[in-house]
């Protein structure tokens, strides 16, 4: 397995859990993939969508990895309450060579996370990162308006370790009614897309509800996803 995996199951607990569970369930590809890849921003991708498979599978009964639909292949798929519900998992990185330095601190036991001793938190910071997030209903929106999947975008902002972005952050920068939002200018996004799960630097997991779309999750769904 790659030194940087091995290195953060060593580190995260959390990560550990969630990788004996999913490997349990599903055949052990997550160790396999760890073992394959050898791009080191690509393992922490994995472990954002195990992180966000773990907490799928405490809500729903039926959780899929990786289905093949039409040629497409999300990450995850959960089949509830009569409806299909495709879950697509984005980290959010900074800059190729920044996060590259990161990385290699950590394999050398010298990087101990955030040394800034002041944070800002800036909505024109977060905007760059918008098309990373808008391009997953681009690459969905057949299945959505044609098969009637509906799509929810989970987003891991936890790498942009110089911005101090909450929760309540994330509300307000993807929000999908408010005219100030950095969404506003994508309308098909807004149409289509059923909401977005955040993982914030700091505070919990946020579900944002999209009301002003047209391909919803239904009441029950709704209620089982507020739970997260």
């Amino acid at each position: 397995m790659n030194e940087t995996a091995e290195k953060i199951l060593k580190n995260k607990s959390d990560y550990r859990r969630n990788l004996e569970f999913l490997d349990t369930k599903y055949n052990g590809i997550f160790s396999r993939k760890l073992i394959k890849e050898k791009n080191e921003i690509n393992i922490l991708s994995l472990f954002s969508e195990m992180e966000f498979g773990y907490v799928l599978n405490q809500l729903f009964s039926e959780v899929i990895y990786e289905p093949k639909i039409n040629g497409k292949t999300p990450d995850w798929l959960v089949k509830s309450e009569n409806q299909n519900i495709i879950f697509e998992v984005k980290k959010i990185n900074p800059i190729e060579k920044e996060l590259n330095n990161k990385i290699e601190s950590f394999k050398k036991d010298e990087y101990f996370g955030n040394t800034q001793s002041s944070f800002i938190t800036s909505i024109n910071n977060f905007i760059p990162q918008i098309s990373k997030i808008t391009n997953k209903e681009e690459t969905y929106r057949d299945l959505i308006k044609i098969d009637n999947y509906k799509l929810i975008i989970c987003i891991d902002v936890i790498n942009l370790q110089k911005d101090f972005i909450t929760d309540n952050d994330l509300k307000e920068y993807l929000d999908f009614e408010s005219k100030y939002s950095i969404l506003k200018n994508y309308p098909e996004f807004c149409e289509n897309v059923a909401g977005i799960i955040g993982k914030p630097i700091f505070g919990n997991l946020v579900f944002i509800e999209n009301k002003i779309s047209k391909f919803n999750i239904n009441k029950s769904n709704l209620n089982i996803i507020e739970n997260i």
